[in-house]
C-alpha cells in the first residue's frame, strides 16, 4: 500500500459531522503555509491533501500545481465530495494534476448519511460528486484518469446500513473501499462482524476493500484487510494483559483509546497459532521504522 505524506488545509468544512477526527477551531492556513508544508516534505512524490475540507481553500489549485512542479507523481484529495458536484471544478483539478480522489460517505440514504454530517442537502451533493468521478474514469482520456476510493465511516449511528452502502458504492464503480470505525460509541465486536461481512460482499464483486479501527483478534479471516497490518506502526503499550500472548502483540495497538475503560477487554482474546503473512508484515514494519529514523 502507497504511503502518503500529508498536507493539512485546516478544519473549515461544510459538514458537521458528528465523528470528525480533526480540531474543532477553525483554522486556514494561507497559501504560503501550504507551500511551506510541501517544501518540509521528506519526499514529496506522493502526497494527500486533507481537512477539514480541501477543496473550500482558495488556495487549493495553486498548491496542487505547484507540489507537481515539485515532484508530485501521485496527489489524492480526500473529500466530502460535495464540491465535487461541479463537473467543471473536478475537472480543473484533474488538469492540475489531482487524480486520486477518496471521498467520505456516511449512508445509502439522505437521513443516515447526513444524520452523521449534520449537513441538510450535503448527501445527494456526495452522490453527484460519485455521478462525475464515474463519468470522468468512464471516459478514458489520455491523461485524465482517475482513482477513486468510497471511505465510509461506520459508527453506531449507520453500521445497519453498511451493506447498501457498499452496494452504492460499487454502482458507481469504485476502485477500493476503505471502511473505518470512528467515533466511541460502536462496539467492537459487532461492529467487526458487519465490517467483515460487507467486505465479503466487496470481494464477491471484485473490489478490494480495507478496514480501519478494528484489532486483528476481532476480525479472525479478514486480517489483510486492516489497514494496520498494511502500514503498521510500533506497538502501545497500553493494551490489556492478554495481548502479550498474541501472535499480533508487536504490531498491534491494541483496543481504541478509551475503550476497555468503558467496555471492558472481554472482546479481545489473544491470537494463537499462525499467520501465513507473518513475515510480510514484519518486514513492513521494519520499513517504515527505517523510514522514519
Amino acid at each position: 500500500m502507497l504511503s502518503y505524506e500529508k498536507i493539512y488545509f485546516g478544519s473549515t468544512c461544510n459538514n458537521r459531522c458528528v465523528v470528525c477526527d480533526w480540531p474543532a477551531d477553525a483554522s486556514s492556513p494561507s497559501l504560503n503555509e501550504l507551500v511551506a508544508q510541501v517544501d518540509a516534505l521528506a519526499d514529496g512524490e506522493n502526497i494527500e491533501l486533507v481537512g477539514g475540507e480541501p477543496t473550500l481553500h482558495d488556495g487549493l489549485l495553486s498548491l496542487i500545481s505547484y507540489a507537481r512542479r515539485r515532484g508530485g507523481r501521485r496527489i489524492k484529495l480526500r473529500t466530502n465530495g460535495r464540491s465535487l458536484a461541479d463537473g467543471r471544478f473536478l475537472e480543473t483539478l484533474v488538469q492540475e494534476g489531482c487524480r486520486v480522489f477518496e471521498v467520505s460517505i456516511f449512508g445509502s440514504r439522505p437521513d443516515v448519511h447526513e444524520a452523521v454530517t449534520r449537513a441538510r442537502g450535503g448527501f445527494n451533493e456526495t452522490l453527484a460528486g460519485f455521478q462525475n468521478l464515474q463519468a470522468l474514469s468512464s471516459a478514458e482520456a489520455p491523461g485524465r484518469s482517475v482513482y477513486v476510493a468510497g471511505r465510509i465511516g461506520v459508527t453506531d449511528r449507520n453500521v445497519d446500513d453498511l451493506l447498501p452502502t457498499v452496494s452504492l458504492l460499487m454502482s458507481f464503480g469504485v476502485d477500493i473501499l476503505k471502511i473505518v470505525r470512528m467515533g466511541s460509541d460502536l462496539g467492537i465486536t459487532p461492529g467487526a462482524q458487519a465490517v467483515a461481512t460487507a467486505m465479503k460482499v466487496a470481494t464477491l464483486n471484485r473490489v478490494w476493500s480495507m478496514c480501519k479501527g478494528f484489532p486483528p483478534c476481532t476480525m479472525k479471516g479478514s486480517e489483510t484487510h486492516l489497514m494496520e497490518l498494511l502500514r503498521p506502526t510500533p506497538a502501545s503499550g497500553d493494551k490489556p494483559k492478554s495481548c502479550s500472548q498474541c501472535l499480533f502483540e508487536t504490531i498491534c495497538a491494541g483496543p481504541p483509546e478509551g475503550y476497555p475503560e468503558k467496555r471492558g477487554t472481554r472482546e479481545f482474546r489473544a491470537v494463537k497459532g499462525e499467520f501465513p503473512h507473518m513475515r510480510g508484515i514484519e518486514y513492513l514494519t521494519q520499513l517504515v521504522a527505517s523510514h522514519a529514523e
